[in-house]
């Protein structure tokens, strides 16, 4: 029977599903999809019954293409109540020969998760940064290595207890069974991000609708991962109080004139309001939205280089900053980001050159920066199923690490 992995992106204005079946050339994508979110805000679950509901029709969607669709998600998690944290784990090689083995490794990493958590709040990641053999580091994977100490320098990762339960008791309680856990700009980095990049210096900002989402790699290790609980979905609400018109009427002015830098748009051109709003009369000019929407962008950009400058140290990130989320579409944003943030940026599209994609319409669907997310939780399945299903890396694994 073939295995099936599926990525869920579930955000506050949509939920983005990637399902892929194994087979002999590894991944192949069967259904990619795109569904309206309810019950959430800020990537959190704030009505239980609303996003209850909405999963549900998801599930009917996915058992229609395959009843094993539902068996082994990996779905993200977000929210500004998830918080990072650097700790270092310690432990002895005992063996007489000195060989690093496996059960050290995991000595030391569980070395590195006992400090004292935050009250009511779980280990989400464990992320590896580097090992120290004998005080010297840098090193990646120290099995095979001999020596009398290893240590383990890590950047951990805690949720919100409260918030991960719900999460988790509405998924089960439509039919998903959850295979990982993925913190969302991790999935997205995943997905977006190169090798070189990360050996240099990048910085990865998802602009989401409730969320914009920051993580930081240099000399291929994770410095800093953040979500900052404010996202383009703001942009929309600042249009609709500057023209007093709906939350519906303005994400359509936005998606059709938006852009993000006013500087580069003229004065005279004019959008019509009754185009968008039977309610409203008269026009606008194209300038205003546009710096509307500059001064909201401006102010998130402000708020990610806040947290760059929180390193305490001045950032070198040689490859700048890659933008991805729904939100890098709108017309001059990535131009906003380059001059804001004073970096070279780029739009991060998902790599998919790991997936076999048969069917062009989902093609099309997947290569956008807006599914990041889901196509990174989908590589990330497979990372996990690579370390093998019950092992160290595997989804019984995952919820010992994570379940307190």
């Amino acid at each position: 029977m073939a295995n099936f992995a599926t990525g869920l992106d579930i955000g506050s204005s949509q939920i983005k599903c990637v399902v892929a079946e194994e087979g002999k050339n590894g991944l192949s994508v069967i259904a990619a999809l795109k569904h309206p979110s309810a019950g959430l805000r800020r990537g959190v679950i704030v009505d239980a019954e609303e996003a209850t509901n909405v999963l549900r029709e998801l599930v009917l969607d996915l058992q229609k293409i395959s009843r094993r669709a539902v068996h082994n998600v990996f779905v993200n998690i977000n929210g500004e109540h998830i918080k990072s944290r650097s700790s270092r784990g310690v432990a002895v090689v005992s063996r007489p020969d000195q060989e690093i083995q496996e059960d050290d490794v995991e000595r030391v990493l569980q070395g590195a998760k006992a400090m004292k958590l935050t009250q009511n709040y779980a280990v989400l990641h464990n992320i590896t940064r580097e090992y120290f053999i004998d005080d010297v580091g840098d090193i990646q994977d120290p099995r095979g290595m001999t020596g009398n100490r290893l240590e383990v320098a890590t950047l951990v990762v805690e949720v919100f207890s409260p918030h991960l339960n719900l999460l988790l008791k509405t998924l089960e309680r439509v039919g998903f069974k959850v295979g990982g856990l993925i913190f969302s700009p991790l999935a997205a980095a995943e997905a977006v991000l190169s090798r070189k990049q990360k050996d240099l210096g990048v910085a990865l900002v998802d602009l989401g609708f409730g969320t914009t989402s920051l993580a930081v790699f240099e000399e291929n290790k994770l410095a800093h991962v953040k979500t900052i609980p404010v996202g383009v979905g703001h942009v929309t609400s600042d249009i609709a109080i500057g023209l007093k018109t709906s939350i519906d009427a303005a994400e359509k002015m936005k998606l059709t004139y938006g852009f993000a830098s006013a500087r580069e748009i003229s004065r005279k051109d004019v959008i019509n309001l009754v185009d968008f709003d039977p309610a409203l009369q008269g026009e606008v000019s194209k300038r205003f939205l546009a710096e509307v929407i500059e001064i909201r962008l401006a102010e998130i950009l402000d708020l990610v280089n806040n947290e760059l400058k929180s390193l305490g140290r001045e950032v070198q990130l040689p490859s700048g900053v890659v933008v991805t989320g729904g939100g890098v579409k709108m017309k001059g944003a990535t131009e906003l980001v380059r001059r804001e943030m004073r970096l070279p940026s780029r739009v991060g599209y998902p790599d998919l050159s790991g997936l076999e994609i048969l069917n062009p319409t989902h093609q099309e669907l997947l290569d956008d920066p807006e599914f990041a997310s889901a196509v990174g939780l989908l590589l990330w399945a497979r990372k996990e199923s690579g370390r093998g299903r019950n092992g160290p890396g595997g989804v019984k694994g995952f919820f010992r690490r994570l379940i307190p």
